[in-house]
């Protein structure tokens, strides 16, 4: 069995990339490196979990869209209803969709699809209409009604300030993850049961599913013994 040389790991991750690590491990390399390990282990499982979380949450705010639209009999599907994105604050919104359908139809080259749209609005856009702007032209009508089992599922604007909140954080750590970027620091296990509370506001069944398949509690608990602390969001 061969015998890691653990300096020589430290070189070719630069003192920059491990900075975080040797604090939080006292200027020890091989502690530093195996808390990086643990820190990569951790946003891999969490990683796992956010594309659970990011597919349904866009599939149940989709949906509540769609049937908001049916009902009101608009022509075509919801991203194209330019009045729902009125305004500066939606010009990323609108910029969002066009890519997307872009995106979908290979620039115009296939038929757009819905479910291929959809699946091309990035987390940031669903992260970014759970803002205030957005209260009275998607909430109020129609997304607050895809969270039945929140505390609040009666109050439009409870519901889209207790699910901005966690998708503020959770994009603040996917951002992260996707990066490399320390996660150590963050209360991990706060963040893990944000998603799953997220998720359950809108579906029990799929609380549980998520929680079942989850590696990340595992993981966390699996944490080399040095030092924590809480990083911003």
């Amino acid at each position: 069995m061969s015998i890691i040389n653990f300096q020589e790991v430290a070189v070719r991750l630069t003192a920059s990339r491990l900075e975080s690590y040797l604090q939080a491990a006292d200027g020890e390399i091989e502690a530093a490196v195996r808390l990086y390990d643990w820190n990569a282990n951790t946003a891999g499982a969490l990683h796992e979990d956010l594309g659970r979380l990011e597919v349904i949450f866009r599939n149940t705010v989709d949906n509540a869209l769609s049937a908001y639209g049916m009902a009101a009999g608009w022509p075509d599907v919801w991203y194209r209803q330019t009045r729902l994105f009125p305004g500066r604050h939606a010009r990323r919104a609108r910029e969002d969709i066009a890519a997307a359908r872009q995106r979908a139809t290979r620039g115009g080259r296939r038929a757009e699809v819905h479910g291929r749209v959809i699946a091309e609005l990035n987390f940031g856009f669903w992260r970014y209409l759970c803002e205030p702007p957005y209260l009275t032209s998607l909430w109020v009508p129609a997304v607050a009604s895809a969270f039945p089992l929140h505390p609040s599922a009666r109050h439009p604007e409870q519901v889209r300030v207790d699910v901005a909140d966690r998708m503020q954080r959770l994009h603040f750590l996917r951002n992260r993850i996707a990066h490399h970027e320390p996660i150590h620091r963050r209360d991990l296990s706060r963040d893990h049961g944000q998603l799953l509370e997220l998720v359950g506001w809108m579906c029990s069944e799929s609380r549980y599913w998520v929680a079942a398949t989850s590696r990340t509690p595992e993981v966390i608990a699996s944490r080399p013994e040095v030092a924590i602390g809480e990083e911003g969001r």
